[in-house]
């Protein structure tokens, strides 16, 4: 209004750059250089409060590192028994080290019984019996995996569900069967050597020794935290101790500095400043050892020795939500990245998408009257449903009205599969085949909803296959039994602990992998009535195409 010599431009650029604009630029950027200075500068008008709260932000990042420091050494250290825990129990490990403690307690018993004196007998059975329980006991401490008492991440939780699931297997299937078979063995070499060990002596002997060890290990860990305890008392009045001395030191250094200071020659204002300069520092120094102790105070008050609501089990439930927070928007991240890109290659590729279904319609005339064309065609025309289903997956909002439903023969997926991998299989010598129930199945719906699928199932299952022993026979069959689509590989198969990730979106086991194949998979088969499972299996992976609603696989 004031300036009829700053035009604004249409568009992007603004104003005109012209004298006006280039002051009025210069006048700006001296305003926020100015506004940094009097706020960040030491001697800055506004300084003080933003010294403060730097100061304050300081202090809460530094502790923040510090327990991040701790909580990652926890995490790495709980995540590495897990993998070694789930590598021992895929090579049967736990297995077999009971049946070698079964049979050395088997072999020491019978030598014991040939003993002629059956009271020297009676004791080495109990002794065996005893020190025996207690290897057992140490064989399941070995697999028992306290979980630490910080957050943990997504992958870790499933990995501890996981491991809660197959240690309480091991338990069933393994600790308690060699135990049983343990008194079972120590009764028969006793009726065997015709010696006399009634239960109540067993029992007595058992519980005796089973005393002792507990006695001995609570004794172990009393005495740990008595030690931790004392020295954290001897820091708690060390502390106390340091906060009173800095008093009472700040207190005699402003009472010598006041009687070197001559307040006679002072004018009313000098001395009611240096005055209350005096106090402040006093009161200063006081107000800051006053919240050191009462923050040493606070944690005190927050310790629960009963064990039931403490700070850590309190702490672990804010990093568990934290981290869990934190996940959720590394996801949604990028999935927000993801769907931007692809619109914006939807939307640069919509006249190319219009131009090439104008030419395969074009095409397709000629090919129903060119039976060396209608090969060619079919090909080309999967191959960009393929394409245009990918594009279009990402972008819900659009109907593909353009599209319909057709029949796909079994026998169309297996050929499709066969020319797209057929260099892999051969680098890799993976016999791909199918059964003639899959050949002659058929079901109803969009190929680019279903081929994707099967492509990536085909792929996984080469990469996996191609990890074993190339001696082996490396096969991946496709297959329908009841309406179900299977695609069956003889590979090292799917984990326990990864039944109920490998369909999550970024799980992936596959080094260099993104742990989206699965889940857009499922995702794109529910949308269209189907849905994608994992089948139990007694070797390899097998995943099968289960219709949900009216739609189903004929035979």
């Amino acid at each position: 209004e004031k300036n009829r010599h700053l035009h604004e431009k249409a568009g992007r650029e603004g104003f005109q750059e012209n004298t006006a604009y280039r002051q009025f630029r210069s006048i700006l950027r001296n305003f926020f250089l100015q506004m940094a200075a009097d706020f960040f500068r030491s001697e800055g008008l506004h300084s003080n409060s933003f010294d403060q709260r730097k100061l304050e932000l300081s202090r809460e990042d530094e502790a923040r590192k510090r327990r991040e420091k701790q909580v990652l050494q926890k995490r790495k250290a709980f995540e590495a028994s897990l993998n070694v825990f789930f590598d021992k129990l895929r090579n049967d490990e736990p297995k077999q080290e009971a049946l070698a403690l079964t049979k050395h307690v088997e072999t020491t018993l019978r030598n014991v019984s040939s003993i002629p004196d059956s009271q020297i007998a009676n004791r080495k059975i109990l002794d065996i019996e005893h020190r025996t329980k207690a290897d057992v006991r140490n064989l399941e401490m070995q697999y028992r995996i306290p979980r630490p008492r910080i957050g943990l991440s997504k992958a870790l939780l499933r990995d501890w569900e996981a491991y809660k699931m197959e240690f309480a297997a091991l338990q069933e299937n393994v600790f308690e069967p060699t135990r049983t078979g343990i008194d079972k063995l120590v009764v028969d070499v006793a009726k065997t050597a015709e010696l006399d060990l009634d239960r109540h002596t067993r029992t007595e002997a058992s519980l005796n020794g089973l005393g002792r060890d507990l006695l001995k290990t609570t004794a172990t860990s009393r005495r740990v935290v008595q030690e931790k305890t004392d020295s954290l008392v001897d820091q708690v009045r060390t502390t106390a101790s340091h906060c009173l001395s800095v008093v009472e030191m700040e207190l005699r250094n402003v009472l010598s500095e006041i009687q070197r200071v001559d307040l006679t020659e002072m004018s009313d204002e000098e001395f009611v400043d240096t005055r209350d300069a005096l106090e402040a520092r006093m009161l200063d120094t006081a107000a800051e050892q006053e919240k050191l102790l009462q923050s040493v105070l606070d944690q005190l008050q927050a310790v629960d020795v009963t064990g039931e609501n403490s700070t850590a089990e309190q702490l672990m439930a804010i990093e568990q939500r934290n981290l869990q927070l934190e996940e959720e928007i590394e996801a949604d991240v990028q999935l927000a990245q993801l769907g931007m890109a692809i619109e914006i290659i939807n939307h640069e590729f919509s006249s190319t998408i219009r131009s090439v279904r104008t030419g395969l319609r074009r095409l397709k005339a000629w090919a129903d009257v060119n039976d060396n064309l209608r090969g060619l065609y079919e090909n080309i025309r999967t191959s960009f449903d393929h394409l245009d289903g990918y594009l279009a997956l990402f972008t819900p909002l659009q109907r593909r009205l353009y599209r319909k439903e057709v029949q796909i023969r079994g026998s169309e997926i297996r050929e499709f599969l066969r020319d797209l991998f057929l260099a892999r299989l051969a680098r890799h010598k993976v016999t791909l085949k199918a059964t003639r129930a899959f050949n002659d199945a058929t079901l109803v719906g969009f190929p680019s909803s279903f081929y994707p699928v099967f492509v990536n199932l085909v792929d996984n299952a080469i990469f996996w296959l191609s990890q074993q022993n190339p001696q082996r026979n490396r096969t991946i069959e496709l297959d329908e039994s009841s309406g179900i689509l299977l695609v069956v590989d003889n590979g090292p198969g799917v984990q326990a602990r990864d039944r109920e990730s490998i369909f999550e979106f970024g799980f992936t086991r596959k080094p260099g992998g993104r742990g989206m194949g699965l889940y857009i998979g499922r995702e794109s088969l529910r949308r269209v009535g189907f849905d994608l499972q994992l089948i139990d299996s007694d070797i390899g992976a097998t995943f099968g195409i289960v219709a949900m609603k009216k739609h189903r696989a004929n035979r």
